[in-house]
């Protein structure tokens, strides 16, 4: 029964399609001529195509819609993609970039990639600013590489990536070029890591060592509080209830000795910059006049200080000598990274007054 219904369709569809071209040919408002079919409306007219309640009407252009829809000329379906498609993504999504640091001489090269949206094929150009000379973009791939001129200098430059419907997004990029590599293998010791800055090298030092190519032992390494040194400015020493007339900038390591009145005084060092320090000296001022122990404190800020432990509870006391020649050393059991140091007193000869001469020992930061 199925096949007699079927069969029925079929001769229909035919009689109804003979009829159309006899139509046609007497009036030509629609032509069938296989595998074509062009509708004509007389002058005036309308080709008007409307679909039933809540229906649909469909254009299918062929199969996997691989053909074309017209209207005078324009292919509609392409205009339709181009007003839909999305402009490319950049892969990252900063609209500002920095691509790398270079060396002069080192090789570039950095892939680029912006994703079309639609899947299509991207291209890259550069709009504004420029690449640096030597370094090119390859436009297809979106590499920049090439060789990185032997100069000190930021390059700044636009890229626009472009999809096949033509839409585009742009993104600023830079690129940092530095002179020849500075750094050799023996640049920084004490297996320091040497950075390669501008005009300059930079050490990262391993604990104990510092200075600028980590050549300086920290444990050991006078501050400059030492009079024979005299790093640290006079200025940059003040005390609280000294004795008499005698300044905090007679309290340095060798000097004439700073002189208190009490266990509420004390004497302060600035340093200058945040530093780390290891270690402190203390010497007597004469044999009447010296401490025999005392406790630090420390700031970053000249502000808050905190009382230097090893128990986390109560400060740390120190020895200090009873003679004025002999110097004691106290290496900290841990490095404090500090600007300002305080010497508080806490014993003395009780006869007299206390009087102190310091050193501090460490490494400034560079």
């Amino acid at each position: 029964m199925a096949i007699v219904y079927n069969l029925f369709k079929t001769l229909s569809l035919v009689v109804l399609l003979k009829s159309l071209a006899v139509l046609a040919a007497s009036e030509d408002p629609l032509q069938v001529n296989y595998p074509s079919v062009t509708v004509h409306a007389k002058d005036n007219g309308n080709f008007t195509m409307s679909s039933g309640y809540n229906g649909d009407i469909e254009i299918l252009p062929g199969v996997n819609n691989t053909g074309k829809v017209y209207f005078e000329g324009e292919d509609l379906l392409y205009l339709f993609e181009i007003i839909l498609s999305e402009p490319p993504v950049w892969s990252e999504h900063s609209p500002f970039g920095h691509i790398g640091d270079f060396h002069g001489g080192e090789k570039v090269f950095v892939q680029l990639e912006a994703l079309d949206p639609e899947g299509g094929q991207v291209t890259y150009s550069v709009v504004a600013g420029a690449l640096p000379p030597g370094v090119a973009l390859d436009s297809t791939l979106g590499l920049v590489k090439g060789l990185a001129p032997d100069a000190d200098t930021t390059y700044t430059f636009t890229i626009r990536a472009t999809d096949y419907q033509g839409k585009y997004a742009d993104k600023v990029l830079q690129m940092k070029v530095r002179g020849s590599n500075s750094c050799t293998r023996t640049t920084c010791r004490h297996e320091g890591i040497c950075q390669d800055v501008i005009s300059d090298i930079q050490c990262t030092c391993i604990h104990p060592y510092g200075g600028k190519t980590c050549n300086v032992d920290c444990r050991s390494n006078s501050l400059g509080v030492d009079s024979r040194q005299k790093v640290v400015p006079d200025a940059h020493m003040s005390a609280y209830k000294s004795y008499s007339t005698y300044l905090a900038y007679n309290g340095r390591l060798n000097g004439a000795g700073w002189y208190g009145m009490d266990s509420e005084s004390w004497l302060q060092v600035d340093l200058g910059n945040v530093t780390q320090i290891n270690g402190v000296q203390m010497q007597g001022c004469s044999s009447y006049y010296y401490t025999t122990a005392f406790y630090l404190q420390f700031s970053v800020d000249g502000n808050s200080f905190t009382n230097y432990t090893t128990s986390g509870v109560s400060p740390k006391i120190y020895p200090g000598y009873s003679d004025s020649g002999s110097v004691y050393t106290s290496s900290l059991a841990q490095p404090v990274d500090a600007r300002y140091v305080r010497f508080v007193p806490t014993n003395w000869n009780r006869s007299h007054r206390p009087c102190m001469r310091v050193d501090l020992q460490g490494c400034y930061n560079h």
